[in-house]
């Protein structure tokens, strides 16, 4: 499967509807905004099963919000239909929000081969965290970001690199038990990559709330 750059991801129009069947709840389409209101109404919510998640992204030199919506795929008796989500309703700032398709690592094979982003489940050792990224972005080329999480705390993210080798980092997503999901920290490493940011420099996608 070849693989469109990120900028054309990014202004790409919205893709036409698409079935797979054997879906599971860990398919979801999900939106990165980069420019959250901030307002009484934020969720307060660190994973994903509660809504979308309020984070916050940093770098060595700077550090930012960033909202997390999740759209599970909804599943009918012909398979999981990819109906795309409504788009934030405001112009550009610093990043584009990005949409993309986000699957369980574990999941049907056909969602895995359509997704974006894949998320592990299961936390591993560091090391072993590293060995199932770069495996899960070898074997599906149209994936370009790929999320384990660790024994103990953060998680392991890896990201597909123009040459087509992954780029690994260990990223913290907060201490519990207001720890960012993995599915959330995903979405914001694709959402940053694709929207031009470099992925060595970020360093953690943590909820912005403590509690």
């Amino acid at each position: 499967m070849s693989r469109r750059s990120p900028a054309a991801r990014v202004n790409a129009p919205p893709t036409r509807p698409a079935t797979v069947r054997g879906a599971e709840p860990g398919a979801a389409w999900a939106t990165v905004c980069f420019r959250p209101p901030y307002t009484g109404a934020l969720p307060r919510e660190a994973g994903f099963r509660g809504g979308p998640a309020c984070v916050v992204w940093r770098t060595r030199a700077a550090h930012g919000p960033a909202l997390v919506r999740f759209d599970a795929l909804p599943v009918t008796e012909r398979g999981c239909a990819y109906r795309y989500p409504a788009p934030c309703l405001h112009g550009p700032g610093r990043f584009p929000c990005d949409t993309h398709l986000r699957a369980d690592a574990d999941g049907p094979a056909e969602l895995r081969e359509h997704a974006d982003v894949l998320v592990g489940r299961v936390p591993r050792a560091v090391t072993e965290a590293r060995r199932r990224v770069r495996v899960l972005l070898a074997e599906h080329p149209g994936c370009l970001a790929a999320v384990v999480p660790c024994l103990g705390a953060g998680c392991v993210a890896g990201v597909r690199r123009a040459t087509g080798e992954p780029w690994c980092v260990r990223l913290e997503r907060g201490g519990p038990p207001a720890a960012a999901s993995p599915q959330a920290v995903a979405s914001v490493v694709h959402a940053w990559v694709a929207g031009g940011g470099s992925p060595g420099a970020l360093r953690a996608v943590v909820p912005a709330f403590a509690g």
